[in-house]
């Protein structure tokens, strides 16, 4: 089996405090994000691999960054934190730092914050 590669990438995080309900951001300074010609190996089960998504907003295009992991909840959401690094291998990938989509909640957790 080939091995997938990875850059790592800070996060910054808000001064306020740490929105992600015990995601990577609150647990790590940094994630692992699967790059084609990136310098470190990795397995595919580091708490900390993340990977970028693309979706599609009417007719613009929106790139986010999401944990590898398979969410708890209903699935990935932004927690308040952007991922960025000089590495121009993330250059290439994205010009801009990124949201991070490292929270998730309970369909229960979910109802109670959208009342």
């Amino acid at each position: 089996m080939e091995k997938l590669r990875a850059i790592s990438v800070d996060i910054y995080k808000s001064k306020i405090g740490d929105c992600s309900n015990h995601g990577i951001s609150s647990k790590y300074d940094n994630i692992l994000l699967l790059c084609e010609d990136g310098y470190i190996e990795v397995n595919g089960d580091e708490p900390n691999l993340c990977k970028i998504v693309e979706r599609k907003i009417f007719d613009s295009k929106y790139l986010h960054i999401e944990p590898v992991a398979k969410p708890n909840g209903l699935g990935w959401m932004a927690g308040g934190c952007l991922v960025y690094s000089c590495d121009s291998r993330f250059g290439v990938m994205s010009e801009y730092p990124l949201a991070l989509h490292d929270r998730c909640e309970s369909q229960e957790l979910y109802n109670k914050l959208s009342v």
